[in-house]
C-alpha cells in the first residue's frame, strides 16, 4: 500500500505594470513571488528583497 503525503504551500505574488499615460501603452512589467512563511518578519524581508530585484532593471531602455 502506498500512502500519500500532501504538501501546501502559500505563494504570494507581486505584479507590477507601468503604463505611458499619453498612449495607455505597457512600457514595464516586473513580477515576483515567493513561498509564504508563518512568520510576519520573514515576509517582509522577503517582499522587500523581491521588489528590489524586480526593480533591478528599471526604467527600461529607451527604444530608438
Amino acid at each position: 500500500m502506498h500512502t500519500m503525503a500532501t504538501v501546501v504551500l502559500r505563494v504570494s505574488s507581486l505584479v507590477v505594470e507601468m503604463f505611458d499615460t499619453r498612449t495607455a501603452k505597457l512600457i514595464w512589467r516586473g513580477s515576483s513571488s515567493d513561498t509564504l512563511s508563518d512568520k510576519p518578519d520573514k515576509n517582509i524581508k522577503n517582499l522587500d528583497k523581491g521588489v528590489q530585484k524586480m526593480f533591478k532593471n528599471f526604467p527600461p531602455e529607451a527604444k530608438g
